[in-house]
Formats: structure tokens, sequence, C-alpha cells
């Protein structure tokens, strides 16, 4: 799937955006959320047949095996692989010592020739692998299982799709976690990085302001209760390479692109999908800063928020930014007021904080601006320290912003097993 940006003019050069007018919205303080309406809890993330405490008890075997979609594996991996693979047919047992051998080559970065883990001379304090597979599997075995590995069992389209290869493990991936896991009441939904070197990689993306900025860019979403970071469903963006049918329209529409809707709200409403109707929150960043989504999901039962920043000359869309940067000026530190309108038959919000140097906005469809007592921040203004506890909606922007970027921490850092594999 696709962001289209529908906060910039598409035309060079256009004028700005209609502008909109005062008499529209109105200054108020919420004191009705429509969430709490509905009267749902802020539940944690839980897996479906496991409690915690069982959780807890599970070695990492148990764990991974929990996380992982290994029905994908069963049913069409080991069948398609073993299609191609000479001499005795890849067990589930024999695939897990395949993918722990990869996982402990990729912890090791600096062995040029992967050959050398099956060396058979001596270890070498600065030459060569560090160890040696040879008594979990045989380099010529391992060869062999990379050779053949399949990922899918599906004939190729007709139309190019330099996807197809992956497509149903992705589609799998999901599934599992929709199948098997209940998100938090609370998620982020950001964007992550799959590393790759090669530009000629199907989807091959250039994102500078990443850590790791080269390879397959995804949009991802996370909770992240406890300190548990558990990303729950993930979308490829295809960008150039995303296949069209013969007629030049897109191969794999989501339902919700069908449905005439812009493509950043689809995005949202794909990504949020298995918590529709659930009254959850999915906080996001300003790549998603777009009204339309926010209504969309709400009208879904998911109350979305997203930090709004200024995209060159413009604000988006229903968002008066600078009207409200007037409306601040000269107010207290941590003074909060949301702006309210109507758009679609729903309340849309944007939720406001003076800090020292610039306005923090947030639009929403609920929320109320209550302060949170463990929640404060401080900035030096005139020389002298002062503190204000965040309000609600912002509050929780900030403690779930970074569960996403944990998540590609604990992925890539200190080693990134893709850099190596």
């Amino acid at each position: 799937m696709e962001i289209d940006n529908d906060n910039e003019p598409v035309v060079k050069n256009a004028g700005p955006p209609p502008a909109i007018d005062p008499a529209s919205g109105r200054w108020i303080k919420p004191a009705i959320c429509p969430r709490r309406t509905l009267n749902v809890s802020d539940s944690p993330g839980s897996w479906r047949d496991k409690t915690w405490s069982q959780v807890a008890d599970m070695d990492e075997l148990s764990l991974f095996r929990m996380a992982f979609p290994e029905n994908f594996i069963i049913e069409v991996l080991l069948p398609q692989t073993n299609k191609n693979l000479a001499g005795e047919e890849l067990s589930l047992s024999e695939f897990y010592v395949w993918l722990g051998v990869n996982f402990f080559i990729g912890c090791h970065e600096g062995v040029s020739d992967h050959r050398d883990w099956w060396s058979t001379e001596p270890v070498m304090d600065f030459k060569g692998a560090p160890y040696r597979m040879s008594k979990y599997m045989s380099g010529k075995r391992f060869d062999a299982i990379n050779a053949a590995m399949r990922f899918t069992d599906e004939d190729a389209p007709a139309f190019e799709d330099k996807f197809h290869e992956v497509r149903k493990m992705l589609l799998l991936f999901n599934l599992h976690y929709e199948q098997k896991y209940i998100p938090s009441w609370l998620s982020c939904l950001d964007e992550s990085m799959n590393s790759w070197m090669d530009k000629y990689c199907p989807g091959f993306m250039f994102v500078p302001r990443k850590p790791h900025p080269f390879g397959n860019e995804y949009h991802t979403i996370c909770d992240g209760d406890q300190g548990r970071a558990i990303l729950w469903r993930a979308e490829i963006v295809e960008g150039k390479d995303r296949p069209k049918k013969a007629n030049g329209e897109f191969a794999f529409p989501c339902e919700f692109e069908s449905a005439g809707i812009s493509k950043t709200a689809a995005l949202m409403l794909q990504m949020t999908k298995p918590i529709h109707g659930k009254g959850k929150i999915v906080t996001m960043d300003s790549g998603f800063c777009v009204a339309a989504g926010i209504i969309e999901m709400h009208k879904r039962g998911v109350f979305g928020q997203a930090l709004i920043k200024k995209r060159g000359r413009y604000w988006p869309k229903y968002v008066p930014g600078d009207e409200i940067d007037n409306y601040f000026a000269g107010k207290e530190l941590g003074e909060t007021m949301s702006y309210e309108q109507e758009v679609d038959g729903v309340k849309f919000l944007v939720h406001c904080t003076r800090d020292d140097k610039f306005v923090t906005k947030i639009m929403s469809s609920h929320g109320i601006l209550d302060e949170i007592q463990d929640h404060s921040t401080g900035q030096r203004v005139g020389g002298q320290w002062k503190s204000f506890k965040y309000l609600e909606p912002i509050s929780r922007h900030n403690r779930a912003k970074h569960w996403v970027d944990n998540h590609n921490n604990r992925r890539h850092d200190p080693i990134g097993l893709e850099q190596t594999w």
C-alpha cells in the first residue's frame, strides 16, 4: 500500500488549501470523551491461549514458536521447499536447526565467506569464523536448503509481481497475530526499515531520516505494555514496484482503497483492521496527520490520534495552524486548549499545549484535557526552570511513540541479522 500526501498541493506552485472559517470551530476544554462513553477498559495486550505468567515460564524456543507463524512453515514452506530439495526431505525440526544456524551466523559480523563456518581448519583469533557449525548441520546440507527454499505455493500471476515470492508469507504473518494476539488498548503506528543494500531488490527505498536508511520500508504497528514491544501487523511499502494488471489497475488493492478512500486513510484503516470496533487507541507521528484517516478510523470504532506538523508552507487540512499559534502567543508554558470542529458528522479535535518555542498539536476524535499526574516535563524559560504535566492525549503519544522504534532497535542493534544474513 501507499501513502499519499494530501497535506501539500499536488501541482507545483499551486495555491494554499482553502482557508478555514474561524466560525466553523471553537476553543473548548473537552469534558466528555467519546471513547469513555463506550465504557471500554484500558486492557493490556495478551495472547489468546496463554497468560503472561505462562509466557514467563516458557523457554526461548517455545516463545519463538508462539510468536512465529509455524502453520505457514508446515503448510507452505516445507512442502514447496521439499519439491526442490535433493536428498532427505526437510522436516520441521531440521528447519529450526537451519534457521538457528542462520541466526547464529547473523550475530557475527566480519566473516566474509560463510564457508568458513564449516572449515576444517582450527579456529583462529583474527581469521575466518569464530565457531564451527558442522556438529549441527553440514555445509552442503545448509547450502542445499538455502537453494531450495520456497515461500509460496501459489502460481505466479500473468502480470509482473516482484513481491510474489513473499506476498503469502506476509499475509499469513498478519493472520497469525490476528488469530493469536489481542493488542493493548494503546498502540503506535509507524514506519520500519528492513536493511538491504542491493538497490535492485523489489521495493528498495532510501529513507534518509531512518538509522538504517537503505532497504525495504514497512508500515508496522506495535503495542508496548510493561516494556513488551510486540509488533502485531506489518505491510510492506511496494512503491514503484507495486504490481499492476494489464489494464493499468493495481493488482492487489485493499478493500478500503476499493471503497474510494484516500491512500493514507486507507492505509490507516488497513493497519488497524484487526481492532476495528474495539474502542482501542492508535497514536501516530506526523506522517499520518490526515484528518480523513482519523475520521474514517473513528467511524470504524478505532480512536486515532496523530502529531501535527506543518508540511512545507501549508498545514494539514482542517488544522488552522497559524491561527492556533496566534491564539497561544503570550500564554503560559503548559497552557492547554482544544480546537473543535465537526467534519463529516464527527467531532474533530486539535489538542494543543503551549511549549517554550512552539505549540504541540495532536489531531484526534477523542480525549479530554486531564493532566496526567505521573507524566510531567520541564523546560528552561527565561533562565528559570518551569515544569508542567502533560495532558492526556499528548501523554499517550509521548509514552507510545517509541514502541515501533524500540522494536526496530531490538531487531537491528547491536547486530542486525539482515545485514549479515
